[in-house]
Formats: C-alpha cells, structure tokens, sequence
C-alpha cells in the first residue's frame, strides 16, 4: 500500500505534462497486477492497446476504487499530441477483475480540455470505480475533428486505495500563508508572475473555523514540472473574475526560500523538490490540484491537473449555494 506521506514526497513528478506519473501508467511493467475475469480475449494485455490509431496514455497519478475524474492523453505513432475540441470521444468503463464482459457504464462523455492552449490536451471525464477492482477497462469510441471513427481499447492498473483527498474526506484543518502574514507580500509566498491578490487573503483554517466553503488550488507557477500550473491559474484566475464572491486560496506546493529578489525551491539532497507542509497535509499525489470544501468542512471534489472554466465554473457554483 502506498502511503501519503511517501506519495506527497513524490509530489511534483508530472501527471500533465508529458512527463511520468507518480503512480504506474498502464504502459508501466510496476503497476499491479491483476487476475481478469470474462471476455478476457477481448482486451489486450497490460501495457498494450487496440486503436484505430491514436495511442492513448492514461496519466492519473491516483486511480482508485470510489469517484475518480479520468485524464486520457492521445499521441500519434511518433508521439505527437492528438486531440482538440472537435473530437467528441466517449466510454465505456469495464471492472476486468469481476466481468471484462459487462460495462460498469456506458456512453462516459469524455470531452477534450486544452491544458497548453494549442499545444496539448487531455479528455476528462467520471469514473467510478467498485471496491475490489484492480484492472478498470476502457473502450473508447467517436471522431476526430474530421469525423473519422476512432476506437480505442486497453486497461489501466487501480491501486486498493487513493492517496489524494477525495469527495467526503474531510480537509485538514492546518494554516496556510496569507499575503499579510508573508515578509515579502505577494512575492514571497507565489510564483504567479502576474498574483491576483484575493487569492492570497485568506488562510484556509480560518475559513474552515468559520464555516465557510472554498477552493483550494495548489500549482507553482515558476516551477512546475507537469508545465500545466501556469494554464491552471489562468483559468482559476478567470473564474475568480466570473464568480467575484467565491472564495478561492492559491498555495505553493514546494518548500520555497528567499533569494533576496524571489521564491526558489529548496531542493533535497538529490537536488529534487520537496513538498511543504500544506501539500502533504492535503495529500497531493501530483501539481497541479484542485480541490472544493464546503461548509462543513468536507471535499466535495478533486480534480487533479487539467481544469476547463465550465468544470471549474460548476464546482464554485455547487459551494457558493452551499
């Protein structure tokens, strides 16, 4: 079983950027292994997959039985970015650990987000997975933009239990740096070159102590390895702007120093980052990360990486009626 502490060390391994998740992807000889059951010449075998042609990488950090948000990256043969907005791709979700026969749902709407504007993206869409599954299905089908048939199918590994915070979890209670409490303002405590100062107002104990719901955004700007963090804010940004009474934090993931003109990273000593104290309370397997608290002080969700303004724009509204 992997541990949060371990996982929050591992934190800023990319899960969106191209580079290795932190947990195995499917194509990775140490995911779990799993005994399959039912139609089981249907699916190809771990690490491969049958496709009309794109090639598809399934980049969740921390696929595990309950809510999850699926994050499917398609590539060509020479390992260029498939997809945009005009690919309309959904699936079919499969328990191959019980019945590779049966769906456990169909027709998932997985519509495509740009996390790179113009130059990457990924398919988002639900997924819930049953207690007991180590081996979740995924039978892809529809168009590219020119409304060629695409279909694609393979299997990705479910570890027994997530590491991230998820939907009724309850957030941790810990302070998190505030601009008025930061020696340097704004500078010393974001790596936004361009900080929208509300984010940086309140700490998130205090808005748990008064029972107030918010959004908790962790991404470093200036330093993130997955190269989706500087995307993120923008639209977290924006939809500060839309939705002017959301309260939203933004935290730095990583230990962080002063170097007399602005944050660095304060590496370990194999010269990798290290996550901070807030990151590891709230359990991040991987930046950038998204979660929403409600009034109780309970997670409603958690969205790893990539973000569009109508995903983000629904989840503010579903806690600020709250």
């Amino acid at each position: 079983m992997r541990s949060a502490s371990f996982a929050a060390a591992l934190l800023l391994v990319a899960a969106c950027g191209g580079g290795t998740p932190a947990s195995p992807s499917p194509f990775e000889s140490g995911a779990p292994q799993s005994t399959r059951n039912g139609c089981i010449s249907e699916w190809p075998v771990a690490g491969k997959a049958t496709s009309s042609g794109p090639i598809p990488l399934l980049v969740n950090s921390d696929l595990a039985p309950g809510e999850n948000r699926l994050l499917l990256s398609l590539v060509d043969a020479d390992g260029f970015p498939l997809g945009g907005p005009g690919w309309k791709l959904s699936t079919e979700t499969f328990n191959l650990t019980a019945d590779g026969c049966t769906p456990l749902a169909t027709n998932i709407e997985i519509p495509f987000t740009w996390s790179i504007k113009e130059i990457r993206g990924f398919f988002i869409g639900p997924a819930e997975i049953p207690a007991g599954a180590e081996e979740l299905g995924l039978s892809i089908n529809g168009t590219d933009a020119t409304g060629a048939a695409v279909s694609i199918r393979f299997a990705a590994p479910v570890w027994p239990e997530g590491i991230a915070l998820r939907s009724g979890d309850a957030a941790p209670t810990g302070v998190t740096p505030t601009a008025a409490t930061s020696e340097h303002g704004l500078a010393g405590i974001s790596t936004d070159p361009s900080p929208l100062a509300r984010l940086y107002k309140y700490s998130a104990a205090d808005l748990l102590a008064a029972g107030t719901p918010f959004v908790m955004v962790f991404a470093s700007p200036a330093f993130c390895v997955s190269q989706a963090c500087g995307p993120t804010m923008d639209v977290v940004k924006a939809a500060a702007e839309r939705h002017p009474g959301a309260l939203i934090i933004h935290v730095e993931p990583y230990i962080m120093e002063w170097n007399g003109e602005r944050m660095i990273p304060t590496l370990d000593a194999n010269m990798r980052l290290q996550a901070n104290g807030a990151a590891s309370a709230w359990r991040l397997p991987v930046e950038p990360w998204i979660y929403t608290v409600d009034s109780n002080g309970i997670v409603i969700h958690s969205f790893e990486g990539v973000i569009g303004a109508a995903e983000l724009d629904a989840a503010i509204k579903e806690i600020d009626a709250d």
